[in-house]
């Protein structure tokens, strides 16, 4: 490594180059071999610490390298591997090196509730991560706002001596946790924008450039979470495939085929990534679509239906309107996929939620009997008093949705323009003409009140790749503005100037899109924390990669408890998390093989997710298999495992007992669950929240509560905990 003395200004060093990864509309996930990876060691400049370093005794000094930056852009890339695993938590993804720079792991999370990548990398290197460095995409969450130490307790464990992050992390309560930890731990910890000011010369400008790219790297890998904790929505992206005459179907409506087998892949990615895909009646009516990722595994992301009237097809209709199913389905097989359809029951495809949910949403009274209907089938069916799109991204962001992937028609896309809910746009352009210049032939987009091409929506950020035969144009909205908006005020303008973000002084708007979620992040975070220094009455929880998450059902905590089937009846077993081991209890005890074959699924999910999705199906399509007793005992089910979890992890155990320091109510604020949760109006009997608190108030009183205790310090409760529910379920 050059010294210090050698600034990135140098004449006789030449200009300061970075080499990037391999840029591309979404980065591949397996890990590059070493030729990739290792790069000459150039020093990148920077003239004093960091703000916030641990101490003045550190040096004044120190080094950056195009190594750090290559690493760091790898953990981001490396994140990619999450995609359609994770959700709804933030991709994380950890390249670890020795002390010779040499890499020894690098890893990302493997499913919602899994293992953190830090752990797994900490794991994977062993003793070689002495003395070396951590590289990750994204700050850890840490402290207890959420209960969850995992990450930085791995890293101070594998004995680094830095960590470089990418960017912090964006939820309010959470940022900053884990570095401060780390920086106590006498771990160095570096930011890449902590760089970007301390380039002074117009040599580094180079250098700069490459820290800023890296920085939107990471930001990019996370850009769901961005927007969620900036605007309080769920990140959407409107795709649509057309003609290149500007067309989505024909004049009969066939829409089916517009685009090749290449983009039914990219679509399909895009799913995977996504919480939920958005369609309107209109699509379900005309297409019946499957809107799955067509994935045996990972995240399934919930299929949801926009209907104000409920004109949908029913339970029983024949394959409905001209498509096949969906026209990703369109291929060699399409006729026999098209027969066995014929067979199934219920025809509509979404309708069958064996492989996903299906949400319904329509307005309040709307068909009660056929909402009835298809409640009975899984179908869960949302009411509004005014059904629009704005009002399904706040509901959804209420969900802990973090991106929603709508691939609606011009019907709802226009309305939805106009709510200002798209972020992205994905436009399939196919070489294909159709025509119909006077005829009936839809278009993408319906009605917006625009009304002049200089009051057009202008996309930034732009991209433009080839899948086969087909183009992918991408781009950002600008944020903050909606059609609506824009057709109001175009009226009062007399002098027709284009709409163009960088002329108007009101709009910071650049060619780095995050950067600005970035900056509405901080602000956001300023907010939060102004509002929490004002004491409140309850601790609210739901999804587990958010503040208090750590009490969800979903949260990364395993709990041991005596396996209850096969030849490893009585003997502990380890379950991934609370909900896995609550969904397997429902077939314990039944004198079937097919419950036990239940049970060692669900226990082996990748997900709790997974394993929710598959206890809800099978009760609801095999309730043979269910225990006679289960609506009696499973509230004793569910208090078990929950005191199998606090009393093995001091995270979850410390937040819950501040709740009771602090004369809090724990509610589980689910808008989706009248029953454990509170329900959408709050009105729900909160029966997690009720177990958790009457944990807290009797059973915990005796158990050990400090952050430093050990697994080995319970292990008295942890015994009593286990014969209970021996005694319950054995």
């Amino acid at each position: 490594m050059q010294s210090l003395a050698i600034r990135a200004s140098d004449p006789a060093r030449g200009s300061y180059r970075v080499r990037m990864p391999r840029a591309s509309p979404r980065r591949a996930a397996v890990p590059r071999g070493e030729r990739g990876l290792r790069r000459g060691r150039r020093v990148v400049s920077a003239l004093a610490d960091p703000p916030g370093a641990p101490s003045p005794s550190q040096s004044s000094r120190f080094t950056f390298t195009d190594d750090d930056l290559s690493h760091v852009l790898h953990a981001a890339e490396l994140s990619h591997g999450s995609d359609g695993l994770v959700q709804p938590h933030p991709r994380s993804g950890c390249v670890m090196v020795d002390a010779a720079g040499t890499i020894v792991a690098r890893t990302f999370q493997m499913g919602q509730g899994g293992v953190r990548s830090e752990v797994l990398a900490a794991r994977d290197a062993g003793e070689r991560a002495e003395g070396g460095v951590a590289y990750l995409n994204l700050e850890p969450t840490h402290g207890p706002v959420v209960g969850e130490d995992a990450a930085v307790d791995a890293l101070v464990r594998s004995r680094v001596s830095r960590v470089v992050v990418g960017i912090a992390h964006p939820v309010p309560g959470v940022r900053g946790c884990a570095v401060a930890a780390l920086r106590d731990a006498g771990i160095r910890v570096d930011f890449l924008g902590e760089f970007t000011s301390r380039f002074t010369s117009a040599a580094d400008e180079r250098a700069a450039s490459a820290v800023a790219e890296g920085i939107a790297r990471c930001r990019d890998a996370n850009r769901h979470l961005l927007h969620r904790v900036a605007t309080g929505r769920p990140f959407s992206v409107f795709k649509y495939a057309m003609t290149i005459d500007g067309k989505i179907a024909t004049t009969s409506g066939h829409s089916a085929w517009v685009t090749g087998p290449a983009a039914r892949q990219q679509v399909w990615a895009e799913r995977a990534r996504s919480d939920a895909v958005v369609v309107g009646g209109t699509t379900v009516r005309r297409d019946n679509p499957n809107l799955t990722t067509r994935r045996d595994d990972g995240h399934r992301p919930a299929r949801v239906v926009l209907s104000r009237t409920m004109d949908l097809p029913g339970t029983e209709d024949a394959n409905y309107g001209l498509g096949t199913g969906d026209e990703e389905d369109a291929d060699a097989s399409s006729a026999l996929n098209a027969k066995e359809n014929q067979k199934r029951k219920p025809r509509t495809n979404l309708w069958n939620t064996d492989d996903a949910a299906t949400i319904v949403m329509t307005e309040r009274g709307c068909k009660p009997e056929f909402q009835a209907e298809l409640r009975s089938l899984g179908v869960e069916v949302v009411e509004f008093d005014v059904l629009t799109p704005g009002a399904v991204a706040d509901y959804c962001a209420r969900r802990g949705y973090l991106q929603l992937f709508w691939e609606c028609g011009g019907g709802l896309a226009g309305p939805a323009l106009s709510d200002g809910v798209f972020h992205h746009v994905m436009a399939f352009v196919a070489p294909k003409i159709v025509g119909a210049c006077d005829g009936p032939a839809p278009s993408p987009v319906g009605e917006t009140g625009l009304e002049r091409m200089t009051d057009a929506l202008a996309l930034r950020g732009l991209g433009i790749s080839k899948h086969g035969r087909d183009v992918l144009i991408t781009g950002y909205l600008p944020p903050g503005l909606s059609t609506g908006v824009l057709a109001e005020t175009a009226k009062s303008r007399e002098n027709g100037e284009p709409n163009d973000s960088s002329t108007r002084g009101e709009d910071a708007w650049t060619e780095d899109p995050l950067g600005v979620v970035e900056a509405a992040v901080a602000v956001a975070a300023e907010r939060e924390s102004e509002r929490a220094a004002v004491p409140g009455d309850a601790m609210r929880f739901y999804k587990s990669w958010d503040v208090n998450g750590a009490l969800s059902n979903f949260s990364p905590h395993p709990v041991d408890a005596p396996a209850v089937w096969g030849e490893s009846q009585g003997a502990i077993v380890e379950w991934p998390t609370v909900e896995h081991f609550y969904q397997a209890q429902k077939f314990s005890g039944v004198d079937d093989v097919a419950a036990t074959e239940a049970m060692e699924a669900i226990r082996a999910a990748s997900s709790p997710e997974e394993a929710a999705r598959i206890g809800r199906t099978l009760q609801r399509t095999r309730p043979s298999l269910i225990r006679r007793d289960w609506d009696a005992c499973k509230e004793g089910g569910m208090r078990a495992a929950l005191c199998a979890k606090l009393t093995r992890h001091a995270a979850p155990r410390n937040l819950l007992m501040g709740s009771r320091d602090a004369g809090q109510t724990v509610l589980e604020d689910s808008p989706t669950d009248a029953v454990w949760g509170v329900g959408r109006d709050g009105s729900g009997k909160n029966l997690l929240g009720r177990l958790l608190m009457e944990l807290r108030d009797d059973e915990l009183n005796g158990c050990p509560v400090d952050a430093g205790g050990s697994d080995e310090s319970v292990a008295p409760g942890l015994s009593r905990l286990l014969r209970r529910i021996s005694d319950k379920f054995g």
